[in-house]
């Protein structure tokens, strides 16, 4: 067991004695690299003080400018390095306290944004770490081969001059080569380290969970119930003032009193945002109030779009927009009557029996109007029989905004949709109806056709009416000539019934054709037939 310590102590302290000389090798790369840049930063001052040209002056002390930076990030380097840490969250500048509206603005989001900015302070190092890399990857062999080019005209060349003029050349380049590749080194190390100290994907996210819901997780649960107790109480109030004061609930309250409902609607949204951020600056969590005030910002933000829809609402509700209560609109297809507005407003088909509950911003473009007595709402009710221009004969047993269902004497049932119900131009028969049928005669009665012929159909046709039962729904009966035929003498049978006899309509159609026939056998009238006479010439 001793053995096996001592083994593992001296793994311990080789691994961290390789690291420590490979942390100085890296520092003394950097400050190797950080004296070259000062000593030229150096000679670039002085020239620029014995330069006469402001041209060459501006250019020079952009060089300048350039050279302080490299500087500065290899100091920023190299104390990271030797640090071990990043030392930029324990420095702090000194700011003057005096802000802009936009940098209040910002300070109440700042809390969101450093969450933001923690939870991904990793990954953007290290992706800002690995583009220097590759920098450094790409633009580090030129500089070697640039140095290298140079070092090998200067073995080759005699020329003095050409020499002189090389010289310089190659101290710059090799001085590149040194700063690339000790700025490379560095930014490896430092890669090396965030590897070292980073963590998984999950377990940094069970981690920040772990934290959110032990930092936040209570003030956020007072929030939660904070909001549902706004509402359930606002809710409490309002029905009980409904009950209170059940004037609150009928069709016909006045203007007041739907602006005082919709005032508390209004107070009822804004105590419920606002009690909630109440909590989170008393528990001072900075972190949700950010999160609640942008949250409200962009709720402002999708009204201000909004605001022309939500005004045009707000009069609807109030009952003095383009729909108001107990008048006549027209929507999907058909007319209805506007029964109450509210958030959800209710309509109604007075005949069909069809009540709709509708949105209120569907009222949104729509325009009212009285009704007056006589104006037709829909063609046909429950149980009403009815006859469509395709010949369908039978009885409303169903009636939906989408359909319409009828049912023949056999029991059989066929389904209209509403718009092609009202095409077919229903004729309610339930409302009293009339039969009208044509009879013939031949023109052998022609004498008598136009007046005791006429009589006596007539009260053939009222005996056998009460006969077999059919009296009691009749209104009237009339019997008259219609016209001069090609081969007949023409009577025309007209009898109105009330809405009772509706079920019988082609009984009763069927029936009066039978008496005509019976009337002819009984007074021996000739029924005629379609003849084609031939004359020939002597």
């Amino acid at each position: 067991m001793l053995l096996k310590f001592i083994i593992f102590l001296t793994v311990i302290t080789l691994t961290l004695g390789h690291a420590n000389e490979t942390t100085l090798q890296t520092l003394e790369e950097l400050y190797q690299s950080k004296t070259m840049l000062q000593e030229e930063l150096k000679s670039k001052n002085e020239i620029f003080k014995k330069i006469p040209s402001e041209d060459e002056k501006h250019q020079l002390k952009e060089e300048i400018k350039k050279l302080n930076n490299e500087v500065s990030n290899i100091e920023t380097k190299f104390e990271k390095i030797a640090t071990g840490i990043d030392t930029s969250v324990i420095k702090q500048e000194n700011k003057d306290d005096s802000t802009t509206l936009s940098e209040d603005f910002q300070l109440l989001l700042k809390p969101l944004v450093d969450s933001a900015k923690e939870a991904t302070k990793e990954m953007r190092e290290k992706a800002k770490l690995q583009e220097e890399i590759d920098y450094y990857k790409v633009t580090l062999p030129h500089a070697v081969q640039a140095y290298d080019n140079i070092d090998n005209l200067l073995k080759l060349s005699k020329d003095k001059k050409i020499k002189q003029e090389l010289e310089p050349l190659k101290k710059y380049w090799a001085g590149q080569v040194k700063l690339l590749s000790s700025n490379l080194n560095a930014s490896l190390h430092q890669v090396d380290i965030l590897e070292k100290n980073s963590v998984s994907f999950t377990s940094s996210l069970k981690q920040n969970t772990k934290k959110f819901f032990q930092e936040r997780g209570l003030f956020l649960l007072e929030g939660f119930l904070a909001f549902i107790f706004v509402l359930a109480l606002m809710n409490f109030i309002y029905l009980f003032s409904i009950k209170l004061f059940p004037i609150f609930t009928k069709p016909s309250r006045s203007f007041y009193l739907r602006l005082l409902d919709l005032l508390y609607r209004f107070v009822t949204v804004i105590l419920a945002i606002v009690i909630p951020m109440a909590i989170f600056y008393i528990e001072e969590d900075w972190f949700l109030f950010s999160i609640g005030i942008l949250l409200f910002v962009g709720l402002l933000w999708t009204f201000r779009n909004l605001i022309s829809k939500l005004w045009q609402q707000a009069r609807l509700f109030l009952n003095i927009g383009s729909v108001r209560e107990d008048e006549r609109i027209f929507y999907e297809g058909l007319p209805w009557k506007v029964k109450s507005i509210n958030i959800f407003t209710l309509i109604e088909n007075p005949i069909s029996g069809v009540s709709l509950r509708i949105p209120i911003e569907s009222l949104v473009g729509l325009t009212s109007r009285p009704s007056h007595e006589h104006e037709p709402w829909f063609p046909a009710k429950i149980d009403d029989w009815v006859i469509l221009s395709d010949g369908y004969y039978g009885k409303v047993v169903g009636i939906s905004l989408e359909f319409i269902e009828l049912e023949d004497l056999g029991g059989g049932h066929k389904n209209y949709l509403v718009s092609e119900f009202l095409a077919l131009s229903p004729l309610n028969l339930s409302t009293d109806f009339r039969v009208v049928e044509t009879f013939g005669i031949s023109y052998r009665h022609q004498k008598e056709s136009t007046t005791k012929i006429i009589e006596q159909l007539e009260a053939f046709i009222l005996q056998k009416i009460e006969e077999e039962d059919y009296g009691h729904g009749l209104k009237k009966l009339l019997v008259q000539f219609s016209a001069a035929g090609d081969s007949s003498l023409n009577m025309v049978i007209i009898a109105n019934f009330n809405g009772e006899m509706a079920p019988l309509y082609y009984r009763l159609r069927r029936a009066i054709q039978r008496w005509c026939v019976d009337a002819c056998n009984h007074y021996n009238w000739e029924i005629p037939f379609p003849q084609l006479t031939i004359h020939q010439p002597n």
